[in-house]
């Protein structure tokens, strides 16, 4: 099965997109907790289909949205995450719990993200934004055919064994960004109420985890910088990762 797999949108299982800013000076839970605060507020009030529940403690700071879909059921994600580093948007596109897809936008994503990066310089005026990464986790659909097979035939020499793991972390940098690529083999299981201990494999999949991000890091990047990152992550997560990802 391994050379007839071809990985493509049309077998996207889940889709979870992320964009992933870092700051210096790093952030201090315990220092900047009004200022979070206040950046969420504004988050929630300017987006509430995005930002809606603001969770914050003494270690941790971020927003929750329950996303509805009627007759199917509700998942509730984070959408963002801020951590020491600097904010984490995050995307939901595809949810495999529930079979769905949200209503958001690649050209709607950039705007938010500019719009609550033109927040966050407001409420800390002294940190600088060094690297801004789009990072995109897919798990795509193999049906019965093991996934641990098709990785291994795809892109090793090895022979992995039956209930064997693989998973592969490779960086296909160019002279302006990192290009990281993660590969690994899952399954989809399900509980057996009248066999306790014992899983059931409704298919298989791979997981496969891109992180496009610049490499120079020495400038404070501006609006149109971090447009031109995230343009270029997009295109290069509709056409180079697919031939990579098929062998072409």
């Amino acid at each position: 099965m391994a050379e007839i797999f071809k990985f493509s949108i049309n077998n996207i299982d889940d889709h979870v997109r992320k964009i992933g800013i870092d700051v210096r000076p790093v952030i201090e839970f315990k220092l900047d907790r009004e200022k979070l605060y206040d950046m969420g507020k504004n988050l929630t009030d300017k987006y509430p289909h995005l930002f809606e529940s603001l969770v914050q403690s003494p270690t941790d700071f971020h927003i929750e949205k329950k996303f509805i879909f009627p007759g199917k059921g509700e998942a509730n994600c984070s959408t963002l995450v801020i951590a020491q580093r600097g904010p984490v948007f995050i995307f939901p596109i595809r949810l495999s719990v529930l079979g769905e897809e949200t209503d958001l936008q690649s050209s709607d994503i950039q705007d938010v993200v500019i719009e609550g990066l033109k927040i966050f310089r407001k409420t800390f005026p002294t940190k600088h934004l060094l690297r801004v990464g789009l990072i995109n986790e897919y798990i795509f659909d193999t049906g019965m055919a093991d996934s641990t097979k098709i990785v291994a035939g795809r892109f090793t020499k090895v022979s992995v064994p039956p209930n064997g793991e693989i998973m592969l972390r490779v960086n296909r940098p160019d002279d302006d960004f990192n290009r990281r690529i993660e590969i690994e083999a899952v399954k989809k299981v399900e509980r057996m109420p009248e066999m306790p201990g014992q899983q059931n494999i409704k298919s298989y999949g791979v997981k496969v985890i891109v992180d496009f991000n610049n490499r120079n890091m020495s400038q404070d990047l501006e609006k149109n910088a971090i447009r031109t990152i995230l343009s270029e992550a997009e295109q290069y997560n509709k056409e180079e990762l697919f031939t990579f990802l098929n062998g072409e």
